[in-house]
Protein backbone atom coordinates (compact mmCIF):
# COMPACT_ATOMS: atom_id res chain seq x y z
CA UNK A 1 0.00 0.00 0.00
CA UNK A 2 1.25 3.45 -0.82
CA UNK A 3 2.83 5.25 2.14
CA UNK A 4 0.15 7.22 4.00
CA UNK A 5 2.48 9.98 5.10
CA UNK A 6 3.67 10.38 1.49
CA UNK A 7 0.05 10.68 0.30
CA UNK A 8 -0.60 13.10 3.14
CA UNK A 9 1.75 15.67 1.65
CA UNK A 10 2.54 14.61 -1.90
CA UNK A 11 -1.08 14.73 -3.19
CA UNK A 12 -0.93 18.45 -2.54
CA UNK A 13 1.91 19.45 -3.89
CA UNK A 14 24.04 12.17 -8.78
CA UNK A 15 24.93 13.14 -5.06
CA UNK A 16 28.44 12.54 -3.60
CA UNK A 17 28.67 10.93 -0.16
CA UNK A 18 30.41 12.56 2.78
CA UNK A 19 33.47 10.84 4.18
CA UNK A 20 31.78 10.82 7.57
CA UNK A 21 29.69 7.79 8.43
CA UNK A 22 26.69 7.70 10.74
CA UNK A 23 26.49 6.10 14.13
CA UNK A 24 25.39 2.49 14.54
CA UNK A 25 21.78 1.83 15.50
CA UNK A 26 19.67 -1.06 16.74
CA UNK A 27 16.12 -0.94 15.32
CA UNK A 28 12.89 -2.73 16.19
CA UNK A 29 9.22 -2.49 15.27
CA UNK A 30 6.69 -1.68 17.99
CA UNK A 31 3.83 -3.74 19.35
CA UNK A 32 1.75 -0.55 19.36
CA UNK A 33 1.60 -0.42 15.56
CA UNK A 34 -1.78 -1.08 13.97
CA UNK A 35 -2.80 -2.64 10.65
CA UNK A 36 -3.33 0.89 9.30
CA UNK A 37 -0.91 3.81 9.21
CA UNK A 38 1.08 4.88 12.30
CA UNK A 39 3.77 7.57 11.96
CA UNK A 40 5.08 10.99 12.95
CA UNK A 41 6.17 10.60 16.59
CA UNK A 42 6.73 13.63 18.81
CA UNK A 43 7.99 13.68 22.39
CA UNK A 44 5.39 14.94 24.87
CA UNK A 45 7.37 15.57 28.03
CA UNK A 46 9.96 13.04 29.22
CA UNK A 47 8.00 9.81 29.12
CA UNK A 48 5.20 10.15 26.58
CA UNK A 49 4.88 10.11 22.81
CA UNK A 50 2.26 11.65 20.52
CA UNK A 51 1.85 10.22 17.03
CA UNK A 52 -0.57 10.14 14.10
CA UNK A 53 -2.61 7.09 13.19
CA UNK A 54 -5.45 6.06 10.92
CA UNK A 55 -6.28 3.08 13.13
CA UNK A 56 -9.87 2.10 13.47
CA UNK A 57 -12.17 3.52 16.15
CA UNK A 58 -10.73 7.04 15.79
CA UNK A 59 -12.58 10.33 16.11
CA UNK A 60 -13.79 10.37 12.53
CA UNK A 61 -16.14 7.66 11.27
CA UNK A 62 -15.37 8.59 7.67
CA UNK A 63 -12.67 7.11 5.47
CA UNK A 64 -10.31 9.02 3.24
CA UNK A 65 -10.65 8.25 -0.45
CA UNK A 66 -6.85 8.45 -0.86
CA UNK A 67 -6.30 5.06 0.82
CA UNK A 68 -9.72 3.98 2.09
CA UNK A 69 -8.55 4.34 5.71
CA UNK A 70 -9.97 6.54 8.47
CA UNK A 71 -8.79 10.14 8.66
CA UNK A 72 -5.63 10.66 10.72
CA UNK A 73 -6.03 11.32 14.43
CA UNK A 74 -3.51 12.04 17.19
CA UNK A 75 -2.73 9.41 19.81
CA UNK A 76 -0.58 9.42 22.93
CA UNK A 77 1.29 6.60 24.62
CA UNK A 78 3.75 5.96 27.43
CA UNK A 79 7.44 5.44 26.64
CA UNK A 80 8.93 2.32 28.23
CA UNK A 81 12.61 1.69 29.00
CA UNK A 82 12.93 -0.72 26.07
CA UNK A 83 11.43 1.78 23.63
CA UNK A 84 7.96 0.24 23.46
CA UNK A 85 4.94 2.57 23.49
CA UNK A 86 2.19 1.39 25.83
CA UNK A 87 -1.29 2.53 26.95
CA UNK A 88 -2.03 4.06 23.55
CA UNK A 89 -5.17 6.24 23.64
CA UNK A 90 -6.53 9.27 21.73
CA UNK A 91 -4.56 12.37 22.55
CA UNK A 92 -7.75 14.37 23.04
CA UNK A 93 -11.16 14.53 21.41
CA UNK A 94 -10.85 18.29 21.70
CA UNK A 95 -7.62 18.31 19.67
CA UNK A 96 -8.52 15.74 17.02
CA UNK A 97 -10.74 17.00 14.23
CA UNK A 98 -12.90 15.29 11.62
CA UNK A 99 -10.15 15.94 9.07
CA UNK A 100 -6.49 14.88 9.02
CA UNK A 101 -4.44 15.80 12.12
CA UNK A 102 -0.79 14.83 11.85
CA UNK A 103 2.87 15.77 12.23
CA UNK A 104 2.56 17.81 15.42
CA UNK A 105 4.93 19.77 17.63
CA UNK A 106 4.62 21.31 21.09
CA UNK A 107 5.98 24.42 22.73
CA UNK A 108 8.63 23.71 25.41
CA UNK A 109 6.08 24.16 28.22
CA UNK A 110 3.55 21.92 26.37
CA UNK A 111 0.92 24.68 26.51
CA UNK A 112 0.69 25.06 22.73
CA UNK A 113 0.37 22.56 19.92
CA UNK A 114 1.39 23.04 16.29
CA UNK A 115 -0.24 20.60 13.88
CA UNK A 116 -0.54 19.97 10.18
CA UNK A 117 -4.09 19.73 8.87
CA UNK A 118 -6.35 20.39 5.93
CA UNK A 119 -6.77 24.03 5.00
CA UNK A 120 -9.98 24.64 6.88
CA UNK A 121 -11.35 27.23 9.26
CA UNK A 122 -14.77 27.45 10.88
CA UNK A 123 -15.42 23.83 9.91
CA UNK A 124 -15.04 24.42 6.17
CA UNK A 125 -12.25 23.28 3.85
CA UNK A 126 -10.80 26.39 2.17
CA UNK A 127 -8.43 24.76 -0.36
CA UNK A 128 -6.64 21.50 -1.10
CA UNK A 129 -3.36 22.74 0.41
CA UNK A 130 -2.18 21.86 3.91
CA UNK A 131 -1.45 24.36 6.65
CA UNK A 132 0.17 24.54 10.07
CA UNK A 133 -2.16 25.56 12.88
CA UNK A 134 -1.41 26.57 16.44
CA UNK A 135 -3.71 26.11 19.42
CA UNK A 136 -3.59 26.36 23.18
CA UNK A 137 -3.84 23.02 24.98
CA UNK A 138 -5.38 22.91 28.45
CA UNK A 139 -4.49 20.48 31.22
CA UNK A 140 -7.57 18.41 30.31
CA UNK A 141 -6.55 18.32 26.65
CA UNK A 142 -9.00 21.00 25.55
CA UNK A 143 -8.00 22.97 22.46
CA UNK A 144 -8.66 26.71 22.34
CA UNK A 145 -7.68 29.70 20.27
CA UNK A 146 -6.95 27.75 17.09
CA UNK A 147 -5.04 29.99 14.70
CA UNK A 148 -3.59 29.63 11.24
CA UNK A 149 0.03 30.80 11.13
CA UNK A 150 1.10 33.81 9.10
CA UNK A 151 3.51 31.58 7.16
CA UNK A 152 0.54 29.80 5.56
CA UNK A 153 -0.86 30.63 2.14
CA UNK A 154 -3.77 29.29 0.11
CA UNK A 155 -1.47 28.90 -2.90
CA UNK A 156 1.00 26.45 -1.30
CA UNK A 157 1.29 23.96 1.55
CA UNK A 158 3.13 24.05 4.86
CA UNK A 159 3.60 21.17 7.29
CA UNK A 160 5.81 19.01 9.52
CA UNK A 161 6.39 21.63 12.27
CA UNK A 162 9.19 21.36 14.83
CA UNK A 163 9.74 23.85 17.67
CA UNK A 164 13.27 24.40 18.99
CA UNK A 165 14.10 23.52 22.57
CA UNK A 166 14.09 27.20 23.62
CA UNK A 167 10.79 27.84 21.83
CA UNK A 168 12.30 30.61 19.69
CA UNK A 169 12.35 28.91 16.29
CA UNK A 170 9.88 26.97 14.19
CA UNK A 171 11.20 24.59 11.53
CA UNK A 172 8.80 23.31 8.88
CA UNK A 173 8.52 22.22 5.24
CA UNK A 174 6.79 23.97 2.36
CA UNK A 175 6.45 23.87 -1.41
CA UNK A 176 6.24 27.67 -1.56
CA UNK A 177 7.60 29.36 -4.69
CA UNK A 178 11.32 30.17 -4.72
CA UNK A 179 12.49 26.96 -3.06
CA UNK A 180 15.17 24.54 -4.20
CA UNK A 181 12.81 21.72 -5.13
CA UNK A 182 9.52 19.97 -4.40
CA UNK A 183 9.40 20.71 -0.66
CA UNK A 184 12.12 22.52 1.27
CA UNK A 185 12.84 22.99 4.96
CA UNK A 186 12.40 26.52 6.33
CA UNK A 187 12.84 28.21 9.70
CA UNK A 188 11.12 31.25 11.21
CA UNK A 189 11.72 33.10 14.46
CA UNK A 190 9.00 32.94 17.13
CA UNK A 191 8.56 36.10 19.18
CA UNK A 192 5.63 36.20 21.60
CA UNK A 193 3.30 34.51 19.15
CA UNK A 194 4.56 36.43 16.14
CA UNK A 195 6.55 34.84 13.34
CA UNK A 196 9.43 36.27 11.36
CA UNK A 197 10.19 35.96 7.67
CA UNK A 198 10.68 32.37 6.41
CA UNK A 199 14.32 31.44 5.82
CA UNK A 200 15.22 28.59 3.50
CA UNK A 201 17.92 26.38 5.07
CA UNK A 202 19.82 26.49 1.81
CA UNK A 203 21.49 24.06 -0.60
CA UNK A 204 23.44 22.12 2.03
CA UNK A 205 20.04 20.83 3.27
CA UNK A 206 17.52 21.33 0.50
CA UNK A 207 17.75 19.76 -2.94
CA UNK A 208 15.68 19.84 -6.12
CA UNK A 209 13.82 16.86 -4.68
CA UNK A 210 11.70 16.72 -1.50
CA UNK A 211 12.84 17.24 2.08
CA UNK A 212 10.65 16.17 4.99
CA UNK A 213 10.28 16.08 8.80
CA UNK A 214 12.95 18.39 10.29
CA UNK A 215 14.16 17.59 13.82
CA UNK A 216 16.85 19.62 15.62
CA UNK A 217 19.08 18.14 18.32
CA UNK A 218 21.35 20.91 19.58
CA UNK A 219 23.15 22.07 16.44
CA UNK A 220 22.36 18.93 14.43
CA UNK A 221 19.50 18.84 11.95
CA UNK A 222 17.90 15.50 11.11
CA UNK A 223 15.60 15.36 8.10
CA UNK A 224 14.40 13.05 5.34
CA UNK A 225 14.87 13.40 1.59
CA UNK A 226 14.04 11.39 -1.50
CA UNK A 227 17.06 12.66 -3.44
CA UNK A 228 19.06 10.07 -5.39
CA UNK A 229 21.88 8.18 -3.73
CA UNK A 230 20.00 6.80 -0.74
CA UNK A 231 18.72 3.37 0.14
CA UNK A 232 15.42 4.08 -1.65
CA UNK A 233 12.37 6.28 -1.20
CA UNK A 234 12.88 8.81 1.61
CA UNK A 235 16.08 8.37 3.65
CA UNK A 236 17.00 10.01 6.96
CA UNK A 237 20.00 12.36 6.91
CA UNK A 238 21.82 14.54 9.43
CA UNK A 239 23.90 17.68 9.08
CA UNK A 240 25.06 20.74 11.00
CA UNK A 241 22.73 23.73 11.09
CA UNK A 242 25.64 26.10 10.53
CA UNK A 243 26.34 24.56 7.14
CA UNK A 244 29.82 23.38 8.15
CA UNK A 245 29.17 19.95 6.60
CA UNK A 246 29.08 20.19 2.82
CA UNK A 247 27.13 17.00 2.27
CA UNK A 248 24.48 15.68 4.71
CA UNK A 249 25.25 12.26 6.19
CA UNK A 250 22.94 9.37 5.32
CA UNK A 251 22.12 7.36 8.47
CA UNK A 252 22.44 4.16 6.48
CA UNK A 253 21.02 0.73 7.34
CA UNK A 254 19.13 -0.30 9.42
CA UNK A 255 17.68 3.21 9.88
CA UNK A 256 17.07 3.57 6.16
CA UNK A 257 15.49 1.02 3.84
CA UNK A 258 14.16 0.68 0.30
CA UNK A 259 10.93 2.20 1.58
CA UNK A 260 10.22 5.67 2.98
CA UNK A 261 11.90 6.53 6.30
CA UNK A 262 11.01 9.83 8.01
CA UNK A 263 10.25 11.55 11.33
CA UNK A 264 13.49 10.91 13.23
CA UNK A 265 13.46 11.96 16.91
CA UNK A 266 15.91 11.10 19.70
CA UNK A 267 16.12 11.42 23.49
CA UNK A 268 19.61 12.77 24.12
CA UNK A 269 19.82 11.33 27.63
CA UNK A 270 18.84 7.75 26.79
CA UNK A 271 20.12 7.74 23.19
CA UNK A 272 16.82 6.11 22.22
CA UNK A 273 14.42 7.44 19.66
CA UNK A 274 11.82 6.76 16.98
CA UNK A 275 11.24 7.06 13.27
CA UNK A 276 8.51 6.03 10.83
CA UNK A 277 8.79 3.71 7.84
CA UNK A 278 6.69 1.80 5.33
CA UNK A 279 9.47 -0.78 4.77
CA UNK A 280 8.69 -4.38 4.08
CA UNK A 281 7.97 -6.62 7.04
CA UNK A 282 5.90 -4.08 8.97
CA UNK A 283 2.56 -4.65 10.63
CA UNK A 284 0.55 -2.16 8.61
CA UNK A 285 0.83 0.64 6.09
CA UNK A 286 3.33 2.90 7.86
CA UNK A 287 4.83 1.71 11.15
CA UNK A 288 6.69 3.34 14.02
CA UNK A 289 10.13 1.93 14.82
CA UNK A 290 12.20 2.52 17.93
CA UNK A 291 15.99 2.58 17.89
CA UNK A 292 18.95 2.62 20.24
CA UNK A 293 22.05 4.57 19.17
CA UNK A 294 24.99 2.26 19.90
CA UNK A 295 27.98 4.41 18.94
CA UNK A 296 28.86 8.08 19.11
CA UNK A 297 27.40 10.38 16.49
CA UNK A 298 30.33 11.48 14.28
CA UNK A 299 29.21 15.14 14.29
CA UNK A 300 28.23 15.22 17.95
CA UNK A 301 30.00 17.91 19.99
CA UNK A 302 29.70 19.53 23.37
CA UNK A 303 30.93 22.55 25.31
CA UNK A 304 33.01 22.75 28.47
CA UNK A 305 32.09 25.79 30.52
CA UNK A 306 34.56 26.07 33.37
CA UNK A 307 35.68 28.49 36.04
CA UNK A 308 38.90 28.64 38.05
CA UNK A 309 38.42 29.61 41.70
CA UNK A 310 40.50 30.02 44.83
CA UNK A 311 40.32 26.78 46.81
CA UNK A 312 39.94 28.63 50.12
CA UNK A 313 37.65 31.53 49.26
CA UNK A 314 35.85 29.88 46.31
CA UNK A 315 36.12 33.22 44.51
CA UNK A 316 36.86 33.29 40.75
CA UNK A 317 40.49 33.81 39.76
CA UNK A 318 40.94 36.12 36.75
CA UNK A 319 44.02 36.11 34.52
CA UNK A 320 44.70 32.43 35.08
CA UNK A 321 45.11 29.77 32.42
CA UNK A 322 43.11 26.70 31.43
CA UNK A 323 44.44 23.91 29.21
CA UNK A 324 42.73 20.94 27.61
CA UNK A 325 44.45 17.60 26.90
CA UNK A 326 43.20 14.71 24.78
CA UNK A 327 43.07 11.05 25.85
CA UNK A 328 46.76 10.63 24.89
CA UNK A 329 47.78 13.40 27.25
CA UNK A 330 48.58 15.79 24.42
CA UNK A 331 47.86 19.46 25.01
CA UNK A 332 45.18 20.59 22.56
CA UNK A 333 44.81 24.21 23.62
CA UNK A 334 45.69 26.64 26.43
CA UNK A 335 43.77 29.86 26.98
CA UNK A 336 43.69 32.71 29.48
CA UNK A 337 40.65 32.85 31.71
CA UNK A 338 38.25 35.77 31.53
CA UNK A 339 37.89 38.43 34.23
CA UNK A 340 35.37 36.22 36.02
CA UNK A 341 37.72 33.23 35.89
CA UNK A 342 35.67 31.48 33.19
CA UNK A 343 36.89 29.52 30.19
CA UNK A 344 35.26 27.62 27.33
CA UNK A 345 36.30 24.65 25.17
CA UNK A 346 34.49 22.75 22.42
CA UNK A 347 34.87 18.99 22.81
CA UNK A 348 33.67 15.84 21.06
CA UNK A 349 31.12 13.44 22.48
CA UNK A 350 32.13 10.17 24.09
CA UNK A 351 35.82 11.02 24.53
CA UNK A 352 38.19 11.41 27.48
CA UNK A 353 39.70 14.79 28.30
CA UNK A 354 41.82 16.38 31.01
CA UNK A 355 41.30 20.01 31.96
CA UNK A 356 44.13 21.73 33.81
CA UNK A 357 44.17 25.11 35.52
CA UNK A 358 47.10 27.26 36.65
CA UNK A 359 47.80 30.78 37.83
CA UNK A 360 50.91 32.49 39.07
CA UNK A 361 51.18 32.03 42.83
CA UNK A 362 48.92 28.95 42.82
CA UNK A 363 49.46 25.22 42.58
CA UNK A 364 48.20 23.64 39.38
CA UNK A 365 45.11 21.41 39.46
CA UNK A 366 43.36 19.26 36.89
CA UNK A 367 40.39 16.94 36.40
CA UNK A 368 39.82 14.07 33.96
CA UNK A 369 36.41 13.05 32.62
CA UNK A 370 34.68 11.34 29.71
CA UNK A 371 32.07 13.30 27.78
CA UNK A 372 28.64 11.75 27.25
CA UNK A 373 27.06 10.83 23.91
CA UNK A 374 24.58 13.69 24.24
CA UNK A 375 24.90 16.28 21.50
CA UNK A 376 25.23 19.94 22.55
CA UNK A 377 25.59 18.96 26.23
CA UNK A 378 27.18 21.63 28.41
CA UNK A 379 29.80 20.25 30.80
CA UNK A 380 30.20 22.44 33.90
CA UNK A 381 33.63 22.33 35.57
CA UNK A 382 34.89 24.15 38.65
CA UNK A 383 38.66 23.96 39.15
CA UNK A 384 39.88 24.89 42.62
CA UNK A 385 43.48 26.11 42.87
CA UNK A 386 45.33 26.19 46.18
CA UNK A 387 47.38 29.31 46.68
CA UNK A 388 51.13 28.83 47.22
CA UNK A 389 52.65 30.07 50.45
CA UNK A 390 56.05 30.86 48.90
CA UNK A 391 57.16 31.89 45.44
CA UNK A 392 60.56 32.60 43.89
CA UNK A 393 61.27 36.04 42.41
CA UNK A 394 64.68 37.06 41.07
CA UNK A 395 66.29 34.08 42.82
CA UNK A 396 64.75 35.10 46.13
CA UNK A 397 62.15 33.16 48.09
CA UNK A 398 59.38 35.49 49.18
CA UNK A 399 55.98 35.12 50.80
CA UNK A 400 53.17 34.79 48.25
CA UNK A 401 51.45 37.96 49.41
CA UNK A 402 50.12 40.72 47.19
CA UNK A 403 52.06 43.96 47.23
CA UNK A 404 51.09 46.20 50.14
CA UNK A 405 49.40 49.44 49.09
CA UNK A 406 49.79 52.84 50.76
CA UNK A 407 48.09 56.21 50.59
CA UNK A 408 49.60 58.50 47.95
CA UNK A 409 52.94 59.94 49.11
CA UNK A 410 52.26 58.66 52.61
CA UNK A 411 53.22 55.73 54.84
CA UNK A 412 49.58 55.06 55.79
CA UNK A 413 48.61 51.50 54.85
CA UNK A 414 45.55 51.25 52.60
CA UNK A 415 42.64 49.27 54.03
CA UNK A 416 42.68 47.03 50.95
CA UNK A 417 45.98 45.54 52.24
CA UNK A 418 44.82 44.63 55.74
CA UNK A 419 43.89 41.06 54.75
CA UNK A 420 47.26 40.57 53.02
CA UNK A 421 49.09 41.58 56.21
CA UNK A 422 46.92 39.25 58.25
CA UNK A 423 48.05 36.47 55.92
CA UNK A 424 51.69 37.32 56.71
CA UNK A 425 51.01 36.82 60.43
CA UNK A 426 49.29 33.48 59.74
CA UNK A 427 52.31 32.26 57.78
CA UNK A 428 54.67 33.34 60.56
CA UNK A 429 52.58 31.34 63.00
CA UNK A 430 52.60 28.32 60.72
CA UNK A 431 56.39 28.46 60.36
CA UNK A 432 57.62 29.47 63.85
CA UNK A 433 61.32 29.41 62.87
CA UNK A 434 60.87 31.62 59.83
CA UNK A 435 62.58 35.03 59.72
CA UNK A 436 61.52 37.56 57.09
CA UNK A 437 62.48 41.00 55.91
CA UNK A 438 59.93 43.40 54.51
CA UNK A 439 61.27 45.48 51.63
CA UNK A 440 59.55 48.61 50.27
CA UNK A 441 60.44 49.94 46.81
CA UNK A 442 59.45 53.02 44.81
CA UNK A 443 59.66 53.96 41.15
CA UNK A 444 62.22 56.46 39.85
CA UNK A 445 59.88 59.42 39.69
CA UNK A 446 60.63 62.02 42.36
CA UNK A 447 63.91 62.77 44.09
CA UNK A 448 66.22 59.92 45.04
CA UNK A 449 66.47 61.06 48.66
CA UNK A 450 62.72 61.53 49.00
CA UNK A 451 62.02 58.07 47.59
CA UNK A 452 64.48 56.47 50.02
CA UNK A 453 62.92 58.33 52.96
CA UNK A 454 59.33 57.42 51.91
CA UNK A 455 60.13 53.75 51.38
CA UNK A 456 61.83 53.47 54.78
CA UNK A 457 58.85 55.08 56.50
CA UNK A 458 56.53 52.60 54.76
CA UNK A 459 58.75 49.68 55.77
CA UNK A 460 58.82 50.80 59.41
CA UNK A 461 55.04 51.36 59.46
CA UNK A 462 54.37 47.91 57.97
CA UNK A 463 56.58 46.17 60.56
CA UNK A 464 54.88 48.13 63.34
CA UNK A 465 51.45 47.12 62.04
CA UNK A 466 52.45 43.43 61.87
CA UNK A 467 53.78 43.47 65.41
CA UNK A 468 50.47 44.97 66.44
CA UNK A 469 48.77 41.93 64.89
CA UNK A 470 50.91 39.60 66.99
CA UNK A 471 54.04 39.04 64.88
CA UNK A 472 57.25 38.29 66.80
CA UNK A 473 59.43 41.46 66.48
CA UNK A 474 62.58 39.29 66.60
CA UNK A 475 61.57 37.57 63.37
CA UNK A 476 60.71 40.51 61.13
CA UNK A 477 62.60 43.57 60.00
CA UNK A 478 61.84 46.29 57.47
CA UNK A 479 63.99 48.13 54.98
CA UNK A 480 63.32 50.87 52.45
CA UNK A 481 65.15 50.62 49.13
CA UNK A 482 63.73 53.65 47.37
CA UNK A 483 64.54 53.38 43.66
CA UNK A 484 67.83 51.50 44.11
CA UNK A 485 66.50 48.09 42.96
CA UNK A 486 64.43 48.75 39.85
CA UNK A 487 63.18 45.66 37.97
CA UNK A 488 63.16 47.34 34.53
CA UNK A 489 64.84 50.18 32.62
CA UNK A 490 62.61 52.94 34.03
CA UNK A 491 65.34 54.94 35.80
CA UNK A 492 65.64 58.73 36.10
CA UNK A 493 64.81 60.51 32.85
CA UNK A 494 63.53 57.39 31.04
CA UNK A 495 59.99 57.70 29.67
CA UNK A 496 57.88 54.71 30.76
CA UNK A 497 54.27 53.72 30.95
CA UNK A 498 52.31 53.70 34.19
CA UNK A 499 52.30 49.90 34.15
CA UNK A 500 56.10 49.84 33.92
CA UNK A 501 56.39 52.29 36.84
CA UNK A 502 53.93 50.14 38.81
CA UNK A 503 56.28 47.16 38.44
CA UNK A 504 58.88 49.09 40.44
CA UNK A 505 56.43 50.29 43.10
CA UNK A 506 56.31 47.00 44.97
CA UNK A 507 56.77 45.41 48.37
CA UNK A 508 58.30 42.02 49.18
CA UNK A 509 58.46 39.77 52.21
CA UNK A 510 61.80 38.06 51.65
CA UNK A 511 62.45 34.83 53.53
CA UNK A 512 65.79 35.11 55.40
CA UNK A 513 65.37 31.82 57.22
CA UNK A 514 62.59 29.24 57.03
Amino acid sequence: MKSLFSIFFLLYSIVSFSQLTAAQYQVKSLEANSENGDFGTTFYGKDRIVFSSSRKNGISNKTWEGNDQPFLDLYIGNVEADGEITRVRPFSNAVNSKYHDAMVAFSPDLSQIYFTSNNYMDGKVRSSNLKIFRANVGTSGSRTNVQTLTINNDKFSTGHPFVSKDGKKLYYISDMPGGKGGTDIYVVAINNGHYGAPKNLGPTVNSKYKEYSPYVDGDILYFSSNKPGGQGGFDIYMTKLDGSIEEPINLGKPMNSKGDDISFIINKQTQRGYFSSNRRGGKGDDDIYSFKQLTVNPICDQVIQGVIVDAKTDQPLPLGFAAIYNSKGEKVRRIETLKDGEFFFKVKCGEQYKIGGDKYGYFENDTTFVTSKENAYQNIIRLRLKEKEFIEVNNKEILNVKSIEFELNKADIAKSSYENLAKVVRLMEKFPEMIIQFGAHTDARGGDGYNMWLSQKRASETVRYLIGLGADPRRITGKGYGETKLVNECSNGVKCSEIEHQQNRRTEFVVIKK
